[in-house]
């Protein structure tokens, strides 16, 4: 393997975790589901901690898988990617090599993480939006990293050899 298939080989078990830890948070905020505005002010403690571990892993992952694992998987394919220099730049790449069916679907979820950032406490309707917006976008991240193990399988180490697909 070349150092560049091993760094997504990392990346990948990396974002594979992650993806493990998000999902038992979506398992424990199931019950809380759909969540309605008029719920937010009476949540107890523990729902909060709950509700409020799944938003932190879901933009952990969207984070990681955008920051580094999209990064990884491009260098990997051993295209030229020295024009990729923005997060726009890797997501059309992305789109490209079937990663993402669409750019619009990630860039949704990239705003909604960002919404977490600036979300106001006592807003309890952008509070249950954003908290429903991740509930319903939460597929997206796990199909995803599933189509990433797909190419690499497919594209990458069958290239080079290294791959029983």
């Amino acid at each position: 393997m070349t150092t560049a298939q091993t760094i997504l080989e990392e990346q990948l078990q990396v974002a594979e975790r992650m993806q493990h830890h998000l999902h038992r948070s979506w398992g424990a905020i199931q019950p809380d589901l759909p969540l309605q505005s008029a719920a937010v002010p009476r949540l107890d403690d523990d729902t909060i901690d709950r509700l409020d571990l799944f938003l932190s892993r879901f933009g952990k992952l969207q984070d990681f898988m955008a920051g580094k694992l999209f990064r990884a998987l491009a260098r990997a394919s051993l295209e030229d990617t020295g024009a990729d220099v923005s997060l726009l730049d890797t997501l059309n790449r992305m789109e490209k090599f079937g990663v993402l069916l669409a750019v619009d679907d990630w860039l949704e979820v990239r705003q909604l993480r960002n919404a977490f950032a600036h979300e106001y406490l006592n807003d309890s309707a952008a509070i249950a939006e954003n908290i429903n917006s991740a509930a319903r976008l939460y597929p997206l991240l796990s199909d995803t990293l599933g189509r990433c193990r797909d190419f690499q399988a497919r594209h990458i180490l069958r290239a080079s050899g290294n791959g029983d697909a």
